[in-house]
């Protein structure tokens, strides 16, 4: 088989595309080099920083066993998580509606129904309050018995179970566990007839 023989043609693309390729091969040299340099430095970089490091670390005291102690800047203030705490109120006195409630058990010696602690209040409400409306009166006297019962924890209450409602009376004459009148106090109890209600 007879060899081809190149044209002129054929021999110039040839030194060109020769001539491209060493150029190419030029750059990515260039580059290799370039990122050779790169690695050198930074490896004589990490080399210095471990160097320093390590003697950091040597000089460094040793720590004993056990946990570390927390840094105190960080630790915050004491405190439990969760829920915050109930803001205190304070104390009220008492107002004028209770002190004519507990004046009048107590002027009376008795347990006494609402009726006639109402009575009383009415009394008081014509002389100091004469403004109010009767059940405006009643309001004032059922919130004041509501406290002084409940929040307060100055009266007791009793009820007989042969009328409706309960009998109110000093917080001396009953248990303070279970809230039943005390036995000495039982003739303080005067059931009188309930009053009828149109």
């Amino acid at each position: 088989m007879a060899k081809k023989r190149l044209t002129e043609k054929d021999i110039d693309q040839l030194l060109a595309h020769y001539r491209n390729e060493r150029r190419r091969l030029g750059y990515q040299m260039d580059l290799v080099r370039t990122a050779i340099a790169d690695l050198k430095q930074n490896k004589e970089m990490a080399a210095t920083k471990s160097a320093a490091s390590a003697k950091a670390v040597a000089q460094a005291p040793k720590r004993g066993p056990g946990r570390p102690r927390k840094d105190a800047s960080t630790v915050a203030a004491p405190g439990k998580p969760g829920r915050p705490k109930k803001r205190e109120r304070k104390e009220r006195p008492l107002n004028e509606w209770d002190n004519v409630v507990i004046n009048t058990i107590n002027t009376s010696g008795r347990l006494l129904p609402k009726e006639e602690l109402l009575d009383a209040a009415k009394k008081w409400a014509s002389a100091n309050e004469p403004k109010l409306s009767p059940e405006e009166v009643e309001a004032f006297l059922t919130r004041s018995l509501q406290k002084l019962s409940g929040k307060k924890k100055l009266l007791g209450t009793h009820h007989s179970g042969l009328r409706r409602g309960y009998h109110y009376g000093l917080k001396d004459w009953f248990f303070q566990s279970s809230g039943k009148l005390r036995k000495q106090h039982y003739d303080r109890l005067v059931l009188t007839p309930e009053k009828a209600t149109v």
